[in-house]
Formats: C-alpha cells, structure tokens, sequence
C-alpha cells in the first residue's frame, strides 16, 4: 500500500507542475505564406538576456529552424563565441525530420572548441562549434546556447529577419534588468511588423509573429530602414574590467580617449629624431603629414589583431614601431603618435567599414563601429589617413570608409563628422583611343584610361597584377572583342592627384559585321554594359544609388582610304533625373572620325515607383552605346 501511495503522489505531483507542450516542427506545419520563396524557416527565436549587474550577464538563446535546401543551410548558426571574460554554461542541438520528429541529439562534448583568429595574426577570442552536414533535405534544427560573461558593453541585439529568403514564425527578445541598470534603446520599423512591445523599468520584450520570407532587392537601403530591428547598450558597462558611464557622445569620446588610448602613443627616441629629420626641411603642415603617412605606409603592414579590453585598446605605438605590423587601431595610434611627435593634433576616428557605407548611429549612444581611420584637423579641410593600407593615396578612402558618419574622439570627447563624398564629377572614368580599321577589318590601335575619384579604387591595384591577370582582367571586360591580343600595358599611378592611368595597345578581329555589301560599324568599341536590373511589378524599397560616376570616351577613328561613310548617326542625348548620355560621331579628314561619348549617373535616392524608370534608362543607354556607323567600298 506504501508503494501504491508513493506513485500516487508522485503522479500527483507531476500533474501539478506547468508543462510546455511540444511544438510540431513538422513541415506540413508550416503556412504557405511562410514557405513562400524562403529556403528556410525560422519556427522559432528566443532570447533572453539577464543584465544582473553592471559586470553580470547571462544570455541563453534557442532557435528553432527548418531548412529545405542548400541555400538556406547558413541560416543555422551552432556556434558561440566567448573570451577570457565569458563561458558557455549550456550548449546542445536537435535535428528532427520532415515529420518534425527528433532523429539526433548534439551535447556539449560533441561541439569543437576552436580559436576564432581568422584573418587574425593573435586573438584570444575563441568558439564552440558544431561541425553539421545534413543528410538530406528537408529537416528542422534546434539549438540552444546559454553563456556568462562579466563585459555588458555588447548587449545581443534583436533581429528576426536576419536572412533573404528565410521567413520567420515567432521570434521573441527578453532584456531582464532587475537592477534597473540604465539604457540607451535604437529601434527601427515595429510597428509596420505589429510588433509587441514590453516596456517596465526592469524589463524590455519584443515579440513578432509570421514575417513572410523577402529578396533583396538591388539598389536598395539598409536593411534597417525597412525591417524590424532593436539595438540596445547600457549606459553604465564594463568592458574587460574597464568601467564605463556614458550619457551622450562626449563621454563616450572622454572614456575612449581615457581609458583606452592614453599612455600608448609613446616613441623611442630614435624614431622620434627619425621623424625630426623626415620633416626638417617642410615648412607646410599638410605636407608633414603627407609626409609621416607615407613614412608610416612603408614602414608597416597590416594584420588583424583581436586581443586586449574587448578587441577594442589599440597596441601601444612603440609596439607597432618595433614589430612594424598592428591593425587598424594599433596603425592608427602609430600614426597618431608620429604626428603628435611634431606637434600636430589628429584624432581617432570610429567608423562603419564597407561598401555599403553605414552611418554610425548618431542617436544611439554606444559602442558601434567595426573600423579606426585618423582625422587631421587643418585649417581648411578634415584629412582622413586610412592606416592600414600600405599603397592607397594620402587623404583618399575609397569604398572602404566614404561619405558616412564617424566618430572623433577629440580632447573635448567625441565630436560626430562626415567622411569624404566622391560625387559623379569625382568618379571619372575617361578613355582616349586611336584606332585603326585596316582593309582585312582587323581593328587596332592604343588606348589610354584615366581613372580618379572612386574609379581610381577599382583600378589602381592593377599596378600590382601579374601578367596572366591583366590580361584576364581586360579581357574579361572587353568581352565583347574576339580574338584579342594585348601588348605594351603600362601603368601611372598619380597618388598626388588620385588618378590611375592605363595604357596599352590591343589587336581584335571580327568586331565588325556585314549587311551584304556594307560594313556595320559600332565606333564605341570599349564600353558595354551587360548587367541590367530587371524591371519589378513589386518593388518595396526605395532605389538608392549610392556612388554616382561619369564616362568620358575619345575614340579617333582611322578608315582605310578604300572605305567611306554611307551613313551615320545623328548627336545622340538623352536626359533623365537618373543622369545623362551623349553621343556623336564627327568627321576630322575623310579618313580620320572622332567618336565622343559621355555618361553621367548621378548619385540619388528615389521612390521605389522610379525603379522600372531606372532600368529603362540603362537599357536605352545600352541600346544607344550600339550605334553604327555604316561603311562602303568607294
């Protein structure tokens, strides 16, 4: 009777506890509006973060994921990072079938612990990794990941629609902040999503429900200007044992340049009397500085290094002296130094490295940014060093860094700026051409480009190009010319004024094509273009052109004396808010045409209803940069 009592209880007892039913991850679950164009779906996304204290966090996250292809494998993510400061308490995945029934389990002993150095020269950050190849498609994966750590400057942000293509069930993000810590909250686009928000003095939720999955759309904004999106920073943190209190930018500027960079920009007395000499003789304070970022250009090299509070204190500048290698902030405090050294001010500047040119975020006061440029103050212009290249131009950026905002951390604390903006008149491509048609219509000739502005950052690594690869590379953008040869390519890199200039003879037959007796000839025989958007009956997203640029063409034609003209076009220009297109074909001698043409693409942003408007002037464009001139025998 005493055993049938004891299991009474215990079934007792077990009814009573709060039990979390199963969801069924099977695939014939899921809606078809949430299968629609996704190669995966996120079933579910759950994270809690605990911020007990200003040196305590906890983060545990689970994601639930099914995957139909290969496409959408990446959007399962096992892995965690962690450093000296941190460790992982839990880790564990689930692999279920198409049935949503589970066929494998993953504990902590089957995950690999690596270094996460990568491109890293050193790092001390390291990752616990699951090494997953499915077996077959469809299947649904579960992981789950718990971690401490003592550094609350890098709080996880909320983005539950971080993939094209993948669509999103439920995601949920839980910020628990019993102690009332102090926070700065971006958020972007949660009520066009029906977001819930949870908002209590030690509590901040966010939930969303069925995001159908979205392509990328070219020519479009940050994903942050139409998806939803939460970044969140306490004001009072720690990073590595380093404590912070930051209420608006010139704080963070003071912490950065207290904490972080004061005492490292020490020389050694025979550096410090190397620059003395470098400079003696330059009276002009831009020229000096010319001339250190030049001395420090040779003298360095660049490797990642990720070590230190948070990957975020540069090597101290006698380090990088002596190794002659640092990264961004190590070369960047290097060169700070240098200059310090002859008593000209510069400041670290934080920014967003990439193509796609992110602003900082200037009313969300935290740690952000993934690169360190320096800014000279003179006095009639901002010059921004780009430290970790050992060829790029003084005072250029390129791609890299151009045209967003930035982060200087002045004496007086941070100070926001705009890096420079390379404009359509900036970007100038120009091509000058003579170029013979001979009797056999072989066409030859030599050709000249001058490339400046952002152009320039497209070309002048050419400089540095083995042979096989330039001849590679101008093939591949003269495609359209058969049987090419090329011969006698010479390069002038101009870094005083920015302008990479190529020059080159070519050879190609069969360029020209027959109509019975006549001979069809296009005088524009370099420029093509072959990537064309294609028109969108949904577009969603404004058209964004970020970088506009400007062609500017020459080509002397020489006829043989046996050919003529029969007919040719008339001046050619179109006009649109996109830009603008000219061509014409002139007659110099009987023998001798000059073919000019010139295109203009301005940088923009329109509605998402001018998209289609835009594509169709690219294809008249590409239609027009097809003109013929007609020849015949005499």
């Amino acid at each position: 009777m005493l055993r049938n009592f004891i299991v009474a209880m215990v079934v007792l007892i077990i009814g009573l506890l709060p039990v979390k039913a199963q969801r069924d991850y099977s695939v014939d679950a899921i809606s078809a509006d949430m299968r629609k164009n996704a190669n995966a779906v996120i079933r579910t996304q759950q994270a809690i973060v605990e911020l007990d204290q200003v040196d305590k966090m906890q983060i545990t996250n689970r994601v639930v994921v099914t995957v139909f292809n290969k496409r959408g494998l990446t959007t399962i993510q096992p892995a965690v990072q962690y450093d000296n400061s941190s460790s992982i308490q839990d880790i564990s995945a689930n692999v279920y079938d198409k049935h949503g029934k589970l066929i494998k389990k993953y504990k902590k002993k089957d995950f690999v612990d690596i270094s996460v150095s990568g491109i890293n020269l050193y790092s001390d950050d390291r990752a616990m990794v699951l090494e997953y190849t499915p077996a077959f498609y469809p299947f649904t994966f579960e992981f789950i990941s718990s971690k401490r750590t003592k550094s609350t400057g890098f709080l996880p942000w909320w983005d539950p629609m971080p993939y094209y293509r993948v669509s999103t069930e439920q995601s949920t993000y839980e910020l628990r902040n019993p102690n009332s810590i102090p926070l700065t909250v971006k958020a972007f686009n949660l009520e066009e999503f029906n977001v819930q928000t949870t908002e209590t003095p030690t509590m901040l939720k966010y939930t969303v429900e069925n995001i159908p999955a979205i392509d990328h759309e070219p020519m479009g904004p940050h994903f942050t200007e139409y998806m939803p999106f939460v970044r969140i920073a306490p004001m009072n943190f720690e990073l590595r044992g380093v404590k912070a209190s930051i209420r608006d930018w010139r704080d963070f500027g003071l912490w950065q340049e207290r904490q972080l960079l004061t005492g490292r920009r020490n020389l050694s007395p025979a550096t410090l009397a190397k620059v003395d000499q470098l400079v003696n003789d330059i009276s002009d304070t831009r020229e000096k500085v010319r001339t250190i970022y030049e001395y420090m250009q040779s003298k360095t090299r660049y490797i990642s290094v990720q070590v230190g509070i948070g990957g975020w204190q540069p090597t101290r500048a006698e380090e990088v002296d002596r190794l002659g290698y640092g990264d961004c902030k190590g070369l960047t405090n290097y060169t700070r130094a240098l200059l310090e050294s002859q008593g000209i001010e510069s400041y670290y500047t934080i920014v967003n490295a990439g193509v796609n040119g992110r602003d900082l975020i200037e009313d969300f006061v935290a740690i952000q940014g993934n690169h360190v440029i320096l800014t000279v103050p003179l006095d009639d212009e901002l010059v921004f060093l780009e430290c970790t290249s050992q060829d790029i131009p003084f005072n250029y950026l390129g791609v890299h860094t151009d045209n967003r905002k930035a982060l200087m951390i002045t004496p007086e604390g941070g100070v926001m700026t705009q890096t420079h903006e390379y404009g359509p008149e900036d970007n100038l491509e120009a091509i000058s051409g003579q170029v013979t048609l001979q009797e056999s219509l072989v066409v030859s000739g030599k050709v000249e480009q001058a490339s400046s502005g952002i152009e320039y950052n497209y070309r002048y690594r050419l400089m540095n190009a083995k042979s096989d690869e330039l001849d590679s590379s101008y093939k591949h953008s003269w495609s359209h010319l058969n049987d090419l040869s090329l011969n006698d390519i010479e390069f002038n890199n101009d870094k005083e004024n920015v302008v990479f200039e190529e020059s080159l003879r070519f050879e190609t037959s069969g360029y020209l094509s027959k109509a019975g007796s006549r001979i069809l000839l296009n005088p524009n025989i370099f420029r093509r273009i072959e990537d064309i958007p294609s028109k969108s009956k949904k577009r969603t997203q404004p058209v964004v052109i970020r970088r506009g640029f400007t062609e500017r063409d020459e080509i002397e034609w020489h006829i043989p004396q046996s050919f003529e003209i029969e007919s040719a076009f008339k001046p050619i220009e179109l006009n649109s808010k996109f830009g603008t297109y000219k061509a014409t074909i002139t007659e110099i001698t009987p023998d001798k045409y000059l073919y000019k043409r010139e295109f203009v693409v301005n940088s923009g942003r329109y509605p998402k209803e001018a998209f289609n408007e835009y594509v169709e002037f690219i294809k008249q464009v590409a239609k027009l940069d097809r003109s013929k001139i007609v020849l015949i025998k005499k």
